[in-house]
């Protein structure tokens, strides 16, 4: 994993909701529902933490997870190719169109 801080694109805001999130684009007009760990994933870049953070602070959660690692970062993917998350310039990994 990448050590630079994550952050939503500059186009994206990140609502949250009670019981879950919301990511919209304001640019596209794309909406995106997210709840549970992704919930606490997009938190987490909200607060402006790096993938090794969240990583770590996943692991207390649930110690005895196995796919860990390989789940949030397709969803860190996933959220990249949508284009709502971008890099810190020099944090490396993600790219905005």
């Amino acid at each position: 994993m990448e050590s630079g801080e994550l952050r939503f694109s500059s186009s994206s805001v990140f609502r949250e909701e009670p019981e879950g999130g919301i990511l919209f684009d304001v640019d596209t007009g794309r909406l995106k529902l997210v709840e549970g760990t992704a919930w606490g994933i997009c938190a987490l870049i909200d607060q402006g933490s790096t993938r090794q953070m969240i990583l770590e602070k996943l692991r207390s959660r649930y110690p005895n997870e196995p796919d860990l690692q390989a789940d949030p970062e397709a969803f860190l993917e996933e959220l990249a190719s949508e284009g709502f998350l971008c890099p810190v310039p020099g944090g490396g990994g993600f790219g905005c169109s």
